[in-house]
């Protein structure tokens, strides 16, 4: 059993408290919660039932009175890297909430610090990691239906106060695109190598839409949309559509039913329903979980922290692109940053 101190418990702590710890306590026992304000610290006594003397504004106090084993951060980014530093100096390994960073200067420091400290880092991409995502990117990478051709994925929601978070069209890549995009990774197998996004708000008070390109390292292409200023949902959090091209078959997930359908003939099937991949854990659990089994000495999980700096590099390489207006070389928009930062 190890122990965590999660760092932020108003917004998407909320989340944490009452949904993920509940799945994870066989493994993993929050033992105490930090938030620089006090009303967001009664969740933690409320959701997950920690005593209040467990309960602190003050972080390097948290980590000094609680023996733990890892810090798990679910603060806004651009307090990120200061809690991280925090970590550090009481030599704790992290989770941390995507994005890594504010920016991919920060990523990149992030990691650096990371790394010199000896410690263990992994982000919780959980969108990745649900079932239906890992279903589709199971069949897709079997080899069954041929070759990937391209992959076509769709996050549209209606408008809402909810939905349109800060109104800027880069806050649509970093805090929901980015699920997206490491979606395509994970199937592909491979880092970007460009990617174009073209992103927007239809004026004040709206919330942001936008389409993103991306061609993968092994040639596959990738077409996104995501949108929270629509009159209707045709998706969901967490139910986004999803459809694999390969050279024999159409794979799509749709609101967690994957379907296979094809007109290639036998064998491949005109239309069947797929079952469901089987596990005891998904999404932010099942990431929670490998992270554990990689502090007890099991293999690094792909959400580390290094692997993740592709993710962040597609991340920002894409904002860049709203800005420019011109696709990026995510590859060589990596280097840059990695060069920078040595």
């Amino acid at each position: 059993m190890k122990k965590m101190i999660q760092v932020g418990t108003g917004g998407f702590g909320v989340y944490w408290l009452e949904s993920i710890i509940p799945r994870v306590s066989d493994f993993a026992r929050l033992v105490a919660a930090v938030d620089v304000k006090e009303e967001a610290l009664k969740n933690a006594v409320v959701l997950a039932g920690l005593p209040k003397e467990k309960c602190y504004t003050d972080l390097r106090r948290a980590l000094k009175e609680n023996k733990a084993d890892f810090v798990n951060v679910v603060v806004p980014p651009e307090f990120h890297e200061a809690v991280i530093d925090e970590a550090l100096e009481a030599g704790m390994d992290i989770v941390c909430e995507k994005p890594l960073g504010k920016d991919m200067e920060a990523s990149v420091r992030i990691r650096n610090k990371v790394k010199a400290a000896g410690r263990k880092l992994a982000v919780t991409m959980s969108h990745r990691f649900e079932v239906e995502k890992q279903t589709v990117e199971a069949l897709a990478r079997s080899g069954a239906y041929g070759e990937i051709d391209y992959v076509v994925s769709r996050l549209t929601m209606a408008r809402s106060e909810e939905n349109h978070g800060e109104n800027k069209a880069e806050t649509l890549i970093s805090s929901a695109l980015i699920h997206n995009m490491d979606t395509v990774r994970g199937i592909c197998g491979c880092n970007a190598k460009t990617v174009y996004a073209n992103c927007w708000t239809g004026g004040p008070g709206s919330a942001p839409s936008g389409l993103v390109i991306m061609e993968m390292e092994n040639g596959v292409r990738a077409v996104l949309e995501e949108s929270f200023a629509n009159g209707t949902n045709l998706d969901g959090w967490s139910d986004e559509y999803l459809r694999v091209e390969c050279r024999e078959a159409s794979i799509e997930a749709d609101h967690r039913t994957v379907t296979v359908r094809s007109d290639r003939g036998y064998p491949f099937p005109k239309r069947a329903q797929m079952p469901l991949l089987q596990g005891e854990y998904w999404d932010h659990a099942l990431i929670i979980r490998r992270f554990v089994e990689w502090l007890e000495g099991g293999s690094m999980p792909v959400t580390e922290m290094e692997d993740n700096l592709q993710c962040c590099a597609l991340t920002y390489g894409a904002i860049e692109s709203i800005q420019t207006g011109k696709a990026v070389d995510v590859q060589e928009f990596y280097r840059k940053h990695m060069q920078g930062q040595r």
